[in-house]
């Protein structure tokens, strides 16, 4: 009876030991998954500043981008890198580009988290309003 109960010793531990990297996998890819939401957010704040600083009248290609490019240094300190801004500034519209990666956890090679996030607005202008009902 002793040498039935004695043979399943150990069997608990190689059983946590193969469950536990499958378990720290599992979490790792949630914080990632945090991380990547994170960093998409810090995008796309940046492009919407870029938006609202290219809108007014007058306003430059390169108020745009740098406006952009602000919001990601201050905000997404080390939450996103690789960063690279683009905006273009029409007559009509405004439209940027934020894109970046999000940090990674753990050092997959070819694992690159690529985040793309765009925003526009029509340009504010000018107008003349309409003469209606006006008596001479």
């Amino acid at each position: 009876m002793h040498r039935l109960l004695g043979e399943d010793t150990g069997s608990e531990s190689v059983g946590l030991a193969v469950l536990f990297p499958v378990i720290l996998l599992l979490i790792l890819s949630a914080v990632q998954g945090g991380l990547w939401w994170h960093a998409r957010a810090i995008a796309a704040q940046a492009a919407q500043v870029g938006v609202d600083a290219g809108r007014p009248v007058g306003a430059t290609h390169s108020a745009a981008v740098d406006a952009a490019r602000s919001v990601t240094v201050r905000a997404g300190n080390g939450a996103l890198t690789a960063v690279d801004v683009d905006a273009t500034v029409t007559a009509e519209t405004v439209q940027v580009t934020v894109a970046g990666s999000a940090p990674r956890l753990l050092p997959i090679p070819g694992l690159d988290i690529r985040i793309d996030v765009s925003a526009q607005a029509s340009k504010e202008r000018f107008t003349v309003p309409l003469a209606v009902g006006v008596d001479s």
